[in-house]
């Protein structure tokens, strides 16, 4: 409701401000704007006089000139009314509003206005309502409270708020002092424990040398050996213990040096702990006496530490008493002063209350008169005013008819305009949305090209890296990191990985688990990088073991029964369905209408839908089911039941009524209910539905039965094997057809919806005016366009956001949308749509006929019989087992001679007949088993299966992880060594210092020697000596860079890094070895459990390859006997490599080295190639192992099962043989029975032969079906054995064919870096020869041509020349200047003579403030008493007192105090006086430094920042050493400037740079001077008016100080704007002086600091800021009181000192004249 009014007011009302629903009872308690809106509907003509403040008196009054008006609009309004109101009650102001929003709205309906309603009124109720009015006004006034209680409660609520902060800065203080003395025991304590530590630290000196010297002791021959032992390891743990005592006393200095006071006292706690662990370090490693140690540890007691600690404790705990006692009795004084506040303010309340009764009584009596003797004039004027009211009626009638047409006229304008305005605003949020996608659009290109810029870059890096190699690898995970959008650079990182991982771990996972997955998938299926190579593409494994599928899934759906769907609802297929879509005005209704009447087609329109449930509910229409019960029940039904339709109705007005939207799923409801009413004849189109896309899949799981979200949830927690799959295993059922046969867009722009929208107001408009009655259907559909028009703007936005994800519903998902260009003319579109319509019928009819035709053939071949493939006959399986049997038995199966078992039917000859080929286990054909399970079996080995299949793939994942990481680690390192033997053959020499002091030595020779022979020989021999010097250092160079490649090269890495990815190649073969163990074992228990038979426990360990030991640490046999993983010990270096040969040995020792090195690495190579092979084939002859041995132990237990059968017929053919002639003669029935029990042979006696052996005893049925049965088990089980061996081993003949690849491409990269290593050496020496060879040549030049060397000869590296920039001859030094020294010119004061005013000045007055007779004094003082002291120029020795009192009274403004900074400030000119542009980018400037707002700033930032100006730069050096150096002036006065403003108290001393600013605001003018002070207070510049009578301009006055006119006009705009201005801000410019008075009068000055203070908060409640906020410069500017405030202030005057002195210099030559003339006279 409140967004409703708000809109209401904003828009068609639009008050001076706008309404928001959260402000609006703040707003309207003051009742100026319920005012404002009764005069916008002309009713309150005394809308003049209401007041927009906040006080009680302007809220009595405006609520008083509104009860009126409110009572003449019929509103209910009374005092209790106009009180919740004013007190701001929630929902008060808004049930206001809404009585007056249907009262106006009734009378702008009617055309009346406000005079004409009052008119309309009887005399006798107006009367009536007028004495309400007055005894409203009357009990308003004593219900509203008065503005002093109200201001008494806010200074009372102020007075308390500082007490509480007066307590919580003492509190404060208090505890702050607590706090230093802390600090100063804690420093105490601290000293304490170092001389304690300086101590101890002695003591262990004295033993360490006592020790030494006893060491030193020789031993006796025969222990010489042991004796060496001990005392080394004794030195060792003794040199231990020294170096840990260094480091803990470094750790001390350092934690007392970075850490507080506070906090030192637990470190040296800490240090103390680990100072004495260092003793007893020392002790136990010395171990000569214990009497020493125990001595030591006596020194360290604690005993007065503790006493210090109980100490402050005490002190601790008797200061909190005291200072809880004082809180208590502070708190009992506040407490008896403020129920004596309260009692004295309840007596005055009530003296108040009784008064104010009283005079109330007295109102009401007088107010009884005056009704008395009104009503007497009533009676007398009514039929005179009947009369006149007569009259008016016709004429205001009449006037009203022609204002309603004016109106009329002038509502069409008004609308035609708002038309106007809502294209504008559609335009304007148009080109918003396209701004908004263009940034979408741009972030994304953004993103993209970051990622480009990034790929190329990690490309870069990497060509660098691997010297242009880039393994292809590598560049296929980037463009898999690439395509996903990640980031290719590492953002943070995940090991360790916290519980709560932040966003940049989050995305380094994500690329994590994206690359595992990539290579899993390449492992997994062969490809990429784990693609076989061709000669051993043929080797590929099987692509699935059917078998093993078929198993797992049988499992599963044994273990995850699935569960039975729904039947989908039943409907009759209709003709066509399908629904219509688009936009307000879009043409969608005049389509269907067309449709239903040239189609035949029923159109669904859900809010026609919606009201005809509501009337059928209204009706109380009785339900029919006439289809869904039968008719012997139809008799029970209630005649009072309502039907669903209008049970829907039901529900649909509940929520209407209670102002909810209808919910979707009730709407949906509606609309099937309406399609199943609908003929199927006919078919159905819906206008305008769905809406949302949650509409459309409720419509969809309505009509079709199918969940859309549901179906996709199934999908995602449906779980499939992830190793084996079953071709046999069901397919997914297709996906049902979709609720609709197509879905129609009419896609027209906002721009055409509008310009309808309009079309359809002036039509309808044109309609009222034509027929003035309208019906009431009529008058609905007017409304509901008109609602529809007010909220075209949200109806447009809303299909705007919900359409995108209706098009991918309906175009991606389902493929039936047809889009149509809707701004075509009308009968156009029409057609267009008709034909759409038609089309879609024409295929429905042709999908409908060839299904019945499909159908019809499918029929048609059932008839025919076919025979079953998935079965098998007798005869297919007689044929099939002995197939079998002409396979070979394996040989240790061995069968007795003699016995039955070569007369079972397996033993047969096959027959002569040929059958069909066998089908193989696992076929397309070959019919699984499916014998019943145990339940306990798939309740293990499902979990166990998963188990396999995490281990596997996880495993997998992990294994792969460190490869990628083992080829960045190799990439990284070769880069490194290569870089570092770069950096190393690059490192400083000293053959610099020998060139320069050949250099050097030759340049000293003198002039007559350069001629000499002899000397020019001796000069040779010198070069050759430093060409000898430098060649024998390039080859040292060079022997140290070799051996710092074979550093390099014997390191240990290689090894080391070949054995871990090694080891990763065989965790891979383990893994794959592990699958087909567990594989087999789930296989076993799965036959067995169908077989009838317990699982059996494994019989063997699972099968471990061994890995390599990196480390080589020797282990125990016991220990290796408890590892897990067998580990291998790798091969010991060999000598050659380990040891270093010296370096004299020369260079061919080197290469020799070098070579065995290399051959070492290819040696090594090999033997890792060798290791990979073997352990390969233990791999694969473990796996064959495990197969054999998995069949035999089922030939011997069929063994055994075939000797139980034996002995069992060879018992039946005894008991047959006892009874045989008995049963001769009986009948064939009786030859079912058993045969009586014959009595029992020995176990020795021979059976009768012939007869037994030709007739053995046949197998029944049964027996025969469980033979064939069990026989087909075991060929299944053997075959998807088979198939797992096979599979296993193409993957462990991948995995070595990779690793061997893998190490040979690590060792071929390793070896190329260390042959470049060697080229660069090579390069490196002949290059250095090179340039030694050149500076020989030059040298021997020089000795030639007998001639010095000026400038520096220069061999670097490689590289030799002669710098021409460093002379070794050097020029003549010349001589410095004399010191800059400031001469006073004309009367300004030097920068030392102010200084010294500032120190007397300081001393005397540090708050700024002096009386102007101590000032005079000050100065007659140093005038008279300056001898030779030079404290004050010339000009300022001649001033008399009348010119000191003169100054002065130039410097008071309204005390007799002088402000002596505004006096140094005015006698430091000349300096340039800045503009307010310049202060205000100062003042920017020191607010841009003061990063805490703390309104100082220091000195290293006052120099950072600087003034307006700067030194003078055109200061000329003179060119004559003996001149002194020009002085700068300037640069001295700003940090003169420091010194005068900043506050020496502070450390260090800080400057507050708004005061000093506000100093520098002076002006000659003083209005101006305000106007800058303004300016900087408030931030911003303020323009001031320029006044025509101005006597003097004062762009003159600046140009003259200037110098010129500013050249920052064009500055000004980045600095003006129309700030705000606060209380405090305001007393700060006004009050710039006057807080500081109180040095010599406390109460002149306060007094007017109060007055301005009231002033002030007097003009902020007037221009409407009650609560004293900021208010606007310009408005405050305008009040009188600031105008006159403004044009009197005179402390921003700028004093212009030199008129004193040139007055005084005037004075004193005009009295040297009359002295002279009277001289003459004389």
């Amino acid at each position: 409701m409140s967004d409703i009014l708000c809109e209401w007011l904003n828009r068609e009302v639009m008050l001076s401000r706008p309404v928001d629903p959260n402000t609006l009872p703040k707003e309207f308690s003051t009742g100026y704007l319920i005012g404002e809106l009764l005069h916008k509907y002309e009713l309150q003509d005394d809308f003049s006089q209401f007041s927009q403040s906040g006080v009680a008196n302007a809220k009595l009054n405006n609520f008083s000139r509104l009860e009126p008006t409110l009572q003449l609009l019929g509103v209910q309004f009374d005092q209790n009314v106009a009180q919740s109101i004013m007190t701001e009650q929630p929902g008060a102001a808004t049930k206001l509003l809404y009585q007056m929003y249907i009262a106006l709205e009734k009378k702008k309906k009617a055309g009346l206005t406000g005079v004409a309603m009052e008119t309309m009124r009887p005399a006798a109720p107006a009367k009536l309502k007028y004495i309400e009015s007055t005894l409203y006004r009357e009990r308003l006034k004593n219900l509203t409270p008065r503005q002093t209680d109200l201001r008494l409660q806010q200074v009372s609520e102020h007075f308390e708020m500082k007490s509480k902060n007066l307590e919580a800065k003492i509190t404060h203080a208090h505890i702050v002092e607590q706090q230093k003395v802390q600090k100063l025991q804690e420093e105490q304590r601290v000293q304490d424990l170092e001389k304690q530590r300086m101590g101890r630290r002695r003591q262990n000196e004295i033993m360490a040398r006592i020790q030494a010297a006893i060491i030193q002791i020789p031993k006796p021959p025969p222990n010489r050996t042991l004796k060496a032992i001990e005392a080394r390891k004794i030195l060792k743990k003794k040199k231990e213990a020294e170096d840990m005592h260094k480091e803990i006393k470094k750790f001390e200095k350092v934690i007392r040096k970075g850490s507080p006071a506070p906090s030192s006292s637990q470190v040296s706690d800490s240090n103390i702990q680990e100072s004495l662990k260092t003793l007893d370090l020392d002790s136990a490693a010395q171990d000569i006496s214990e009497q020493t140690t125990t001595e030591l540890l006596n020194t360290y007691s604690e005993d007065e530490y503790i006493r210090k600690i109980q100490k402050r404790l005490e002190e601790d705990t008797f200061a909190r008493e005291q200072r809880e006692k004082r809180r208590r009795k502070m708190l009992m004084e506040q407490l008896i002063a403020h129920e004596a506040q309260e009692e004295a303010y309840r007596e005055e309340q009530l003296i108040n209350r009784l008064m104010r009764q009283s005079q109330q009584e007295r109102r009401i009596a007088v107010q009884l008169m005056h009704v008395r003797h009104e009503k007497e004039v009533l009676w007398q004027n009514r039929i005179f005013r009947e009369k006149q009211y007569e009259e008016r009626r016709l004429k205001e009638f009449q006037e009203a008819l022609d204002r309603e047409a004016a109106l009329a006229k002038q509502e069409k304008i008004d609308y035609e305009e708002q038309i106007l305005k809502e294209k504008e605003l559609h335009r304007k949020i148009a080109a918003e949305r396209v701004e908004a996608r263009y940034k979408k659009h741009y972030s994304i290109c953004q993103e993209v090209i970051n990622q480009i810029i990034d790929l190329s870059a990690k490309t870069g890096e990497y060509r660098l890296l691997t010297n242009n190699q880039i393994p292809i690898k590598l560049m296929r995970d980037w463009k898999e990191i690439f395509f996903n959008g990640k980031p290719l650079y590492e953002q943070a990182l995940i090991e360790p990985l916290p519980t709560e991982p932040t966003a940049d771990q989050v995305v380094e996972l994500d690329k994590m688990k994206l690359l595992d997955e990539k290579d899993y998938d390449e492992y997994k299926s062969m490809t990429g990088e784990w693609h076989p190579p061709k000669e051993n593409s043929g080797n590929k494994p099987p692509p699935n073991n059917n078998i093993l599928g078929y198993v797992i899934r049988r499992l599963m759906a044994i273990v995850y029964p699935p569960k039975a769907e729904p039947p989908p609802p039943v409907f009759p297929s209709f003709r066509i369905k399908g629904c219509i879509l688009g936009k307000l005005f879009c043409g969608k209704t005049t389509c269907a209408k067309f449709l239903e009447e040239g189609c035949n087609i029923q159109i669904l329109s859900i809010d026609t839908l919606v009201e005809e449930a509501i009337k059928t509910f209204h009706e109380n229409e009785i339900k029919i089911e006439t289809n869904l019960i039968p008719q012997e029940a139809e008799v029970s039904v209630k005649q009072n039941e309502l039907s669903i339709y209008a049970q829907f109705g039901e529900a649909s007005e509940k929520f209407l009524k209670k102002g909810k939207n209808i919910p979707d799923e009730l709407l949906v409801n509606i609309m099937v209910e309406a399609v199943k009413q609908t003929p199927q004849k006919r078919g159905w189109i819906m206008d305008g539905f769905p809406m949302t896309i949650n509409q459309a899949k409720l419509l969809e799981k309505a009509l079709t039965g199918c969940d859309p979200d549901e179906a996709q949830v199934k999908d995602e927690h449906f779980r499939k094997p992830l190793l084996v799959t079953d071709p046999t295993a069901p397919k997914d059922p297709p996906l049902p057809l979709p609720a609709f046969d197509f879905a129609l867009l009419l896609d027209v722009s906002d721009i055409t919806v509008l310009k309808r929208m309009a079309d359809s107001k002036k039509s309808t408009q044109d309609q009222q005016e034509d027929s003035d009655q309208a019906s009431d259907t009529e008058l609905k559909e007017r409304e509901k366009i008109d609602l529809i028009r007010d909220q075209m703007q949200y109806r447009i936005a809303g299909f705007r956001e919900s359409w995108p994800k209706l098009e991918k519903w309906f175009s991606v998902q389902q493929n039936i949308l047809v889009k149509v260009n809707a701004e075509i003319e009308e009968n156009l579109l029409c057609r267009r749509v008709k034909e759409i319509i038609l089309e879609e019928i024409f295929k429905k009819q042709n999908k409908r006929e060839k299904v019945e035709k499909r159908e019809a053939e499918k029929k048609e071949g059932t008839l025919t019989p076919l025979q079953p493939t998935e079965t098998l006959t007798d005869k297919n399986k007689e044929t099939e087992l002995i197939s079998q049997d002409k396979e070979p038995a394996p040989t240790k199966s061995k069968v007795p001679k003699g016995s039955a078992r070569g007369k079972s039917p397996e033993d047969l000859p096959p027959s002569t007949a040929v059958g069909p080929p066998p089908t193989k286990p696992g076929s397309d054909k070959w019919v699984y088993i499916d014998e019943p399970l145990p339940k306990e079996i798939p309740e293990f080995l499902v979990p166990y299966w998963d188990m396999v299949e995490n281990n596997y793939v996880n495993t997998i994942k992990t294994i792969l992880r460190h490869l990628r990481d083992e080829q960045h680690s190799l990439i990284y390192y070769l880069a490194d060594i290569r870089n570092n033997f770069l950096n190393y053959l690059k490192r400083p020499d000293h053959k610099q210092e020998f060139v320069s002091q050949w250099q050097a030595d030759f340049n000293s020779t003198a002039d007559d020697l350069w001629e000499d022979e002899e000397t020019k020989a001796e000069l040779h021999q010198r070069v050759t000596d430093l060409r000898d010097r430098l060649w024998d250092i390039c080859d040292n160079r060079r022997e140290e860079a070799e051996q710092e490649r074979a550093d390099f090269m014997n390191d240990g890495w290689l090894p080391d890094h070949t054995g871990i990815v090694m080891n990763h190649f065989l965790s891979l073969m383990q893994v794959e070895v592990d699958r087909f163990q567990d594989t087999k074992r789930l296989l076993h228990d799965y036959y067995r459990g169908m077989e009838g038979k317990i699982p059996t426990e494994a019989s063997q360990e699972f099968t471990r390859i061994p890995l390599l030991d990196i480390v080589n640490v020797e282990q125990s046999g016991d220990q290796n006997k408890s590892r897990r993983i067998p580990v291998i010990p790798r091969r010991a270096p060999s000598p050659e490599i380990n040891t270093t040969k010296p370096k004299s040995r020369g260079t061919q020792l080197k290469s020799n080295k070098d070579e065995n090195s290399s051959e070492n690495v290819a040696f090594s190579f090999g033997m890792d190639e060798k290791f990979i092979i073997d352990t390969w084939q233990t791999a694969v002859l473990a796996i064959s192992n495990m197969v054999t041995a998995e069949k035999q132990s089922k030939e011997t237990e069929e063994e055994k099962e075939y000797q139980q059968t034996e002995i069992k017929e060879r018992e039946c053919q005894k008991s047959f043989q006892a009874t045989g002639g008995k049963a001769a003669g009986k009948d064939a029935k009786d030859t079912k029975k058993q045969p009586p029990k014959s009595p029992t042979k020995k176990k020795g006696a021979p059976s009768p032969a012939p007869v037994v052996e030709a007739t053995p005893v046949p197998l029944t049925p049964e027996e025969l079906k469980k033979q064939e049965l069990k026989h087909k088990m075991r060929r299944e089980y053997f075959r998807a054995l088979e198939l797992e061996e096979e599979a296993a081993k193409s993957r462990l003949e991948l995995i070595k064919i990779k690793a061997i690849a893998f190490v040979e491409d690590l060792v071929r990269k390793a070896e190329e870096t260390y042959k470049d290593m060697e080229k660069w050496l090579g390069a490196r020496f002949l290059a250095e020869m090179s340039s030694v060879e050149k500076l020989t040549e030059v040298a021997r030049y020089h000795i030639e041509s007998s001639t010095k060397i000026q400038f520096e000869m220069v061999l670097e590296d490689t590289d030799f020349f002669i710098s021409s920039e460093v002379k070794v001859i050097p020029d003549p030094v010349p001589q410095p200047h004399p010191p800059p020294a400031e001469t006073s010119a004309n009367s300004a004061l030097t920068t030392s003579q102010l200084s010294m005013l500032h120190k007397q000045f300081l001393q005397l007055a540090p708050k700024g403030l002096i009386p102007s007779k101590t000032f005079i004094d000050i100065f007659l003082d140093l005038i008279t008493l300056n001898l030779g002291t030079n404290n004050l120029p010339d000009i300022w020795l001649r001033l008399t007192v009348s010119d000191l009192q003169n100054l002065a009274s130039m410097l008071t403004v309204h005390s007799e105090l002088i402000d002596w900074r505004r006096f140094l400030l005015a006698a430091s000119q000349p300096w340039p006086i800045p503009s307010v542009i310049q202060l205000l980018k100062t003042l920017h400037g020191f607010k841009a430094v003061d990063e805490a707002a703390s309104g100082f700033v220091t000195h290293e930032y006052y120099n950072q920042v600087g003034l307006w100006f700067k030194g003078s730069e055109d200061l000329k050096i003179p060119e004559s050493p003996t001149e002194p150096l020009p002085f700068n002036r300037l640069e001295h006065l700003i940090t003169f400037f420091f010194t005068l403003f900043a506050d020496d108290r502070m450390d260090p001393p800080q400057l507050e740079y708004i005061k000093m600013l506000l100093y520098f605001a002076s002006h000659p003018d003083a209005v101006e001077g305000v106007y800058r002070a303004l300016s900087i207070a408030t931030g911003t510049y303020i323009h001031r008016k320029k006044e025509i009578s101005s006597c003097m301009s004062v762009s003159n006055i600046d140009k003259q100080m200037n110098g010129g006119p500013s050249g920052e006009e064009g500055e000004l705009p980045n600095y003006t704007d129309e700030g705000r201005i606060s209380m405090a801000t305001l007393l700060r410019v006004f009050q710039h002086e006057g807080s500081k008075d109180e040095d010599n009068n406390r109460f002149s000055d306060l007094q007017k600091e109060r007055s301005y203070n009231k002033n002030f908060i007097k003009i902020f409640k007037e221009l409407g800021s009650e609560d004293l906020k900021p208010i606007p410069i310009t408005l405050l500017l305008k009040h009188p009181f600031i105008q006159d405030l403004i044009k009197t202030y005179q402390e921003y005057t700028l004093p212009n000192i030199k008129l004193i002195l040139q007055r005084a210099e005037q004075m004193q030559s005009t009295d040297r004249e009359t002295t002279t003339s009277k001289d003459i006279k004389i």
